[in-house]
């Protein structure tokens, strides 16, 4: 007898549930806006602190083919400058690419080396035409990658999460985060450094310290998904 109360009550409030979520799903998806690249605004700072650099001047990058704005930053340490570029993208990660694609380094992405840092993550580092290159991909959440799988391995462990569900339902967020804050930092090699050397280990040195420095600032500063 009890059960049969209650069964009717219960399919309407299954009925009530099941109704609403599909009321917020079709809300979120009629409500959400695709902005083309050139539309995306860029809310990059103008102003990054790096621990041991002055920052000498920064300016806005264009959107270029299929990269959105970004922002330029140029930093000294003494006599030493450090130019660093840097685009917030839908991504999928692939560091050897956009450095083929996007820089005039495509010869030698080849040899990137892939190097890792506790705490930071994984970073690429190359020399080409007497310049010190370092790129990755600094992540919404986890550490820094350079390769796709390292890109989404990030994605399966820190975005599926129970917390991120309800602001994937009201549209509020993507499932999985793919956004990355494409970072790419370069510095002149000390004269008569022998290109095959990524040695001038100071220099190396110098500019991976300016990347954790970097790196630490985004994750207490990464944008808020829109």
């Amino acid at each position: 007898m009890v059960s049969g109360f209650w069964k009717p009550i219960r399919l309407v409030l299954l009925a009530g549930v099941l109704g609403s979520t599909l009321w917020v799903l079709g809300r979120a998806i009629s409500t959400h806006e695709v902005k083309t690249i050139s539309e995306q605004p860029n809310n990059l700072p103008e102003k990054i602190s790096l621990s041991e650099w002055e920052l000498q001047t920064s300016s806005e990058l264009e959107p270029e083919a299929d990269l959105p704005r970004g922002r330029q930053y140029q930093y000294r340490q003494r006599a030493t400058p450090l130019e660093v570029k840097v685009r917030l993208m839908i991504s999928d990660g692939n560091i050897s690419r956009l450095l083929f694609v996007h820089t005039p380094i495509k010869s030698a992405n080849a040899g990137l080396q892939i190097r890792y840092h506790t705490g930071v993550g994984h970073y690429g580092v190359l020399v080409h035409q007497d310049r010190l290159y370092l790129s990755a991909c600094v992540n919404p959440r986890g550490e820094s990658t350079v390769t796709e799988p390292q890109f989404m391995q990030n994605r399966y462990k820190y975005d599926l999460q129970v917390s991120r569900v309800l602001p994937w339902i009201l549209g509020q967020e993507p499932l999985l985060d793919q956004r990355c804050l494409w970072t790419l930092m370069s510095m002149p090699l000390p004269p008569n450094t022998k290109p095959d050397r990524v040695a001038a280990e100071e220099a190396l040195k110098t500019l991976e310290n300016a990347w954790y420095s970097w790196h630490r600032w985004w994750e207490l500063n990464f944008p808020p998904a829109q």
